[in-house]
């Protein structure tokens, strides 16, 4: 089965940098005694320094990896070594007949999709009763959080924003703090951003001030939801940290597509890895997010390949706006990639954008998509630059800039911008229909 992937792309399946490493130096014919493939998977015996090889196995299908060794990382070094050689020679690997390990493996795979899948049809008796007390119970909490939330936000107003910076860490995280006992999560995920603001930029007073005023929006928002049709009392549920039920959202109506992840964020809170990915749908157009968790010192099993497309039943959450969280009833790796719509300038761009935030202003990252843009040294800042003379100032490493010029000559490009308030981030760019992105992760 060929293999629609670049080098760069199954790299970004790497959980570190050091797996990065190690899976470059197995990807060489001399490590595996053993390669062979068929029209669904790819399969070797890595020699370890144990008397047997190690079996690792990849399926072709939805690039999933299963390996004998004892690594708790996923994918394993080996995972990622035979990936890149396969990706490198096909030619070197010998069609055969599946091993019962290999056909077990896949079996067990496509039994476990069928449950899914069945699960997700079915419905669950629910005991309304203790459901309705359940949520009383949490609801009054939460209510109790917000009012000691408002205290704190009125006596920070009060006192000033001088010596905000000096103690920003202790003012936000307690709060946040108090926020996770009140099981409102989403609160103190938004505590926790503020704690983040760069307080030695010019505009961190005018992003504080920004932020409190949207956090204080959501908190009265809450408090006056009774009125509010229904997906908007879902999203600000969302917003403040209730969760969905996984069987509920798969139960919803699913919108068949091929997804393109646009891009892959790395997040690690409170112990918690979340990987986030942005997907974008070919045909409806439309913007999501997919959301996987694992505890510290695990790696999620979960890989979406950024750049590459899945042919797919998306279902999202209830809620509204324009990129919401979704999850995946079904998906297949698509046999074809493909450059996403974009916005023709930075002005057709921003106008998305404000679009996005009067639709549901409680966002806080809204993925634009925009052609035709350059990047320029300002200074110590960056700017994207359009052919209209539109300018935006956009964030991203030096190392992200000098890439971006190696890559592209200074010559125009499409490209992934994520933007919170006046934070543009750039992301992941298309050249001559060729997809680059860069490691985004953040502690």
């Amino acid at each position: 089965m060929p293999l629609n992937l670049t080098e760069e792309q199954i790299l970004q399946l790497a959980p570190d940098d050091s797996s990065v490493k190690a899976g470059k130096g197995l990807a060489t014919l001399s490590k595996w005694v053993l390669r062979e493939c068929s029209g669904r998977a790819v399969w070797g015996h890595c020699q370890g320094s144990g008397k047997n090889p190690y079996q690792t196995v990849i399926d072709l299908n939805d690039i999933a990896f299963k390996c004998s060794c004892p690594s708790r990382k996923f994918p394993c070094k080996h995972g990622l070594g035979l990936l890149l050689l396969y990706a490198r020679q096909p030619d070197q690997f010998t069609q055969a007949e599946e091993p019962e390990w290999v056909t077990a493996w896949l079996a067990k795979r496509t039994e476990k999709a069928e449950k899914k899948e069945q699960k997700a049809k079915s419905e669950t008796p629910v005991d309304e009763a203790a459901q309705a007390k359940r949520q009383e119970k949490r609801h009054q909490k939460v209510l109790g959080g917000i009012s000691d939330l408002e205290v704190w936000m009125k006596d920070l107003v009060r006192n000033g924003f001088l010596n905000v910076p000096e103690r920003a860490y202790t003012l936000f995280d307690n709060m946040a703090r108090r926020m996770v006992d009140a099981q409102a999560p989403g609160l103190a995920g938004r505590l926790r951003a503020m704690e983040a603001i760069d307080f030695d930029s010019e505009s961190w007073k005018s992003d504080l001030t920004e932020s409190m005023g949207r956090l204080y929006l959501l908190m009265q928002s809450y408090r006056n939801m009774d009125g509010l049709p229904e997906e908007w009392k879902d999203e600000i549920r969302t917003q403040i940290g209730y969760p969905q039920s996984k069987d509920n959202v798969l139960a919803g109506e699913p919108v068949a597509d091929s997804w393109l992840v646009l891009h892959k964020q790395s997040r690690k809170v409170n112990d918690i890895n979340t990987d986030i990915y942005w997907f974008y749908g070919k045909e409806s157009r439309l913007f999501a997010r997919y959301l996987s968790f694992a505890v510290a010192g695990t790696f999620s099993t979960e890989n979406w390949i950024p750049g590459s497309a899945y042919k797919g039943a998306l279902c999202f959450y209830n809620g509204t706006g324009t990129c919401r969280r979704a999850l995946f009833r079904e998906s297949v790796l698509a046999e074809e990639n493909f450059v996403p719509a974009c916005s023709p300038n930075l002005k057709q761009a921003a106008a998305v954008y404000r679009t996005a935030m009067l639709t549901n202003p409680f966002f806080e990252d809204v993925p634009l998509l925009v052609d035709d843009v350059r990047v320029a040294r300002n200074g110590k800042d960056y700017t994207l630059l359009d052919n209209a003379g539109n300018a935006v100032r956009v964030a991203m490493p030096e190392e992200t800039f000098i890439d971006i010029l190696a890559i592209t000559g200074g010559n125009p490009f499409a490209s992934l911008v994520i933007v919170n308030g006046d934070i543009w981030e750039l992301k992941s760019i298309w050249y001559n229909k060729e997809y680059h992105t860069w490691r985004d992760e953040r502690n």
